[in-house]
C-alpha cells in the first residue's frame, strides 16, 4: 500500500502548514510521510502535528529529515438530518459580527445565534471574514462549545491561508464542498 507523501523542498514555513493542512483535510486518518530538508521547518511541521493531536516518528539522514504519520482514526460521516426528521442545512458564517451597526452588539448577537444551532446541524464552516473569531476567546468559548454538542466546526483552507491564523480543534476543510453547497441554496449562511 502507497503512503501518502509531502515533499517541503523550498517552500516557507507558511506555504508548508498550507499544503499540510489541505493534505490533512483532504485525506483525514490516513498515514503520511513528510519530507524535506530545513530543521527550522522540521520543527514547525512537527509542532503543528503535535497540535492536531498526530504523532509523528521522526528520522534523518543525508541531510534530510521525513516525519511519519500513522493512520488514524476515518471521521465518521455526518448525517444529514436531525432524529425528528427534519432536515437542517450546515451553516456557513462569512461575517465576525451581525453588519451593518454597532460592531461590539454584532457580534454579541451572532455568538448568541450560534449557541441556539440545534442538535443534528451537520456542520458549521467559518470562512472568509469570519475567521476572526479565531482571535477572539469568547468567540472560541462559544465555537468549543458548538463543537462539544456535537456539531463540527470547520475552517476554510482558502480564508486559514489567507489570514495566516490556528485552527486551534476546528478542522480545515477545502473550500469547493461548501462552495458548492452554497451555489446549490444547501446552506444557511449568517
Amino acid at each position: 500500500m502507497d503512503i501518502l507523501t509531502l515533499e517541503l523542498r523550498d517552500v516557507t514555513v507558511f506555504q508548508a502548514l498550507v499544503e499540510l493542512r489541505a493534505m490533512l483535510a483532504e485525506h483525514p486518518g490516513e498515514a503520511l510521510r513528510i519530507q524535506g530538508q530545513d530543521e527550522t521547518l522540521r520543527v514547525n511541521v512537527a509542532g503543528f502535528l503535535e497540535r492536531q493531536g498526530l504523532k509523528a516518528r521522526s528520522s534523518s539522514g543525508g541531510g534530510t529529515w521525513e516525519l511519519e504519520v500513522a493512520a488514524g482514526r476515518r471521521p465518521a460521516p455526518v448525517p444529514a438530518a436531525s432524529p425528528g426528521g427534519a432536515t437542517l442545512r450546515p451553516v456557513l458564517l462569512l461575517r465576525s459580527a451581525f453588519a451593518p451597526g454597532d460592531r461590539a452588539l454584532g457580534r454579541r448577537l451572532l455568538l448568541e445565534t450560534l449557541g441556539h444551532l440545534g442538535p443534528g446541524t451537520p456542520w458549521l464552516c467559518l470562512a472568509h471574514q469570519a475567521l476572526e473569531l479565531l482571535e477572539d476567546p469568547v468567540a472560541l468559548e462559544v465555537l468549543e462549545g458548538v463543537q462539544g454538542r456535537g456539531i463540527p466546526v470547520h475552517v476554510s483552507l482558502a480564508s486559514l491561508a489567507q489570514n495566516d491564523l490556528d485552527p486551534g480543534a476546528f478542522a480545515v476543510v477545502p473550500d469547493a464542498g461548501w462552495q458548492g453547497l452554497l451555489a446549490r441554496g444547501g446552506l444557511t449562511v449568517l
